[in-house]
């Protein structure tokens, strides 16, 4: 191992998958009833009770990680492993801690002057993060350095297209991300925003659609339209709703789209979308420049 790869729990890996790849991650908390949980999610079962605890009313909230916890989070990496860091975190556009993180790494690495910590913003979160890290470990295992494999993944997070739909927009009202007349208006009349992740790391919504099966033909489309001639590979992000995400991969797979992996969406971005949220994941050209709308 060149370098150490470490990123933050809203990549909403199985932990134990982190651990066979030997990459380090730092937890992300949620709170339900005032009592603090950290995401070490490892296991589909810890995941539908999580979203069965939403459907019964609990509402979570999240806090994101501070300077302080993430500076010895990577002071301890230094001191306990060999190499530079290339960190991994939430996008600025959704929470500060990617920016927490990269002033926690300038703190750290003036008391370690011989090494460097790269904290890299993925303007992305859930699978969409899982996609970059994904590549990082790749990049890793071909023998890029610390730095080669930051300068690349920043590239690839340029390239790279991010896809939700919501079931209930309620949540998404909830954290002021659209308007209490358009979460009533889009319950009542199954219509659901088709919402991209900015070029800022931003939730904009894009379109609309109604029902299920047109907001999973407009994502296919999406992806023939914008996908990276040579990309054969998508991410699905589901918040409990494993059998739209097992259709939406085979009318992908019916399209060409050979590797399509599905994941679910973790407490931290579960919190903010609710159960039965949709995302996508794939590398195409350069992301969406659009801003929200005021």
């Amino acid at each position: 191992m060149n370098f150490i790869l470490s990123t933050d729990s809203c990549c909403d890996a199985f932990k134990s998958y982190l651990k066979e790849k030997n990459v380090f991650y730092l937890p992300m908390t949620y709170i339900i009833d005032e009592q603090q949980y950290f995401d070490n999610f490892d296991s589909a079962e810890e995941y539908r009770s999580f979203f069965g605890m939403m459907r019964g009313g609990k509402l979570p909230k999240t806090a994101q990680a501070n300077v302080y916890e993430t500076a010895e989070y990577f002071e301890k990496l230094l001191k306990e492993n060999e190499g530079d860091i290339v960190h991994l975190a939430l996008s600025s556009g959704l929470s500060n801690t990617a920016q927490n993180a990269q002033i926690a790494a300038q703190e750290v690495m003036e008391k370690y002057p011989g090494r460097k910590i790269f904290a890299i913003d993925s303007l992305g979160g859930t699978q969409g993060m899982m996609y970059v890290l994904d590549r990082a470990i790749e990049l890793r295992e071909q023998g890029l350095t610390s730095e080669q494999t930051a300068e690349e993944l920043k590239k690839i997070i340029d390239r790279v297209h991010h896809y939700l739909i919501v079931k209930d927009l309620f949540h998404l009202k909830r954290g002021g991300r659209i308007s209490a007349v358009s979460a009533v208006v889009g319950s009542v009349l199954n219509i659901r925003p088709i919402i991209v992740i900015n070029h800022k790391g931003q939730l904009v919504a894009v379109d609309k659609e109604k029902g299920v099966t047109k907001c999973l033909k407009y994502l296919v489309k999406a992806v023939k339209k914008h996908r990276k001639s040579d990309a054969t590979r998508a991410y699905i992000a589901h918040a409990d709703d494993i059998e739209t995400a097992q259709d939406l991969k085979k009318m992908l797979e019916e399209e060409g789209i050979a590797d399509v992996r599905i994941g679910y969406i973790g407490p931290i971005i579960g919190s903010h979308t609710g159960p039965g949220a949709i995302g996508l994941v794939f590398e195409g050209t350069m992301r969406f420049t659009v801003e929200p709308k005021q």
